[in-house]
């Protein structure tokens, strides 16, 4: 029976990139090596996480590992926002979350379009193909483990296997002397926790200002966010987010909650 054809799924955060050098390196289980790592770009990445990518696709490709970059366009569209989770107020005041879709659609569609386009498949064709999807779900994280959906597609998870955490992730990554990666997620992301938030505003004041701007747009343009459950915001405290109290004077409680694709 063949090898299925194993294929990373790089999202550019810890756990992934450790998975991706630890497999440069034969450090995996049985030192299998995925034969390409993809990694979806929602166009909203912070710039640290890019070159991130950038700097690991080159190192990869040193090893015999192509990471291929591949798009949906950007999650700033109106199409984008219509599927990002937007925390909700509703005409009777009450509060509410709308459905997170963009994950599917901005991170994992794209990953098998690439996938399918890079095996030479055409649209519609059946896949002849067995996928090994490698995940870069590490044991802290193995709530987010879940079994494939699709057809002829096994999900692995190298790092449980391994029995890595994030911090045994972080440490691999800095004995190979590499830079530790920052936190993949769009910029704009509603999970993003006040810490978060409070960080990008004193650090990366360029792209807080950026976050500020979207999360202005899908309140005053109706073409942006279209929805009847209610005034959209970024931020869970269902206020503009240059206004949102960030926790500044006090430790941040609540988590960040992207998962998925999104954060690996």
């Amino acid at each position: 029976m063949a090898d299925p054809y194993r294929v990373l799924s790089y999202g550019g955060g810890v756990q992934s990139s450790a998975l991706l050098f630890a497999a440069c390196h034969g450090d995996t289980p049985d030192g299998i090596r995925p034969d390409i790592a993809i990694f979806s770009d929602t166009q909203w990445e912070p710039s640290g996480v890019m070159q991130y990518i950038d700097e690991a696709t080159r190192y990869a490709a040193r090893y015999g590992i192509r990471v291929l970059t591949t798009t949906y366009g950007s999650i700033r569209s109106p199409h984008g926002s219509s599927v990002m989770p937007m925390f909700v107020t509703g005409e009777d005041g009450e509060g509410g979350i709308t459905p997170r879709q963009c994950t599917d659609r901005y991170k994992i569609r794209p990953l098998r379009k690439a996938l399918r386009s890079h095996l030479g498949y055409q649209r519609g064709q059946r896949l002849g193909h067995d996928i090994e999807m490698w995940l870069g779900i590490s044991t802290d994280e193995a709530h987010r483990m879940k079994p494939s959906q699709e057809t002829r597609t096994t999900h692995r998870y190298p790092l449980i296997e391994m029995g890595w955490n994030r911090q045994r992730c972080q440490s691999y990554v800095q004995k190979l002397g590499l830079p530790a990666p920052m936190k993949s997620s769009c910029i704009g992301c509603p999970y993003h926790s006040n810490r978060y938030f409070l960080d990008m505003k004193r650090e990366r004041p360029r792209e807080w200002a950026e976050a500020v701007a979207f999360d202005d747009q899908i309140r005053s343009d109706p073409t942006h966010f279209k929805t009847l459950h209610g005034t959209p915001y970024l931020h869970r405290s269902r206020q503009p987010l240059k206004e949102a109290y960030l926790n500044e004077d006090q430790m941040d409680l609540f988590a960040e909650e992207c998962s998925g694709y999104c954060e690996s």
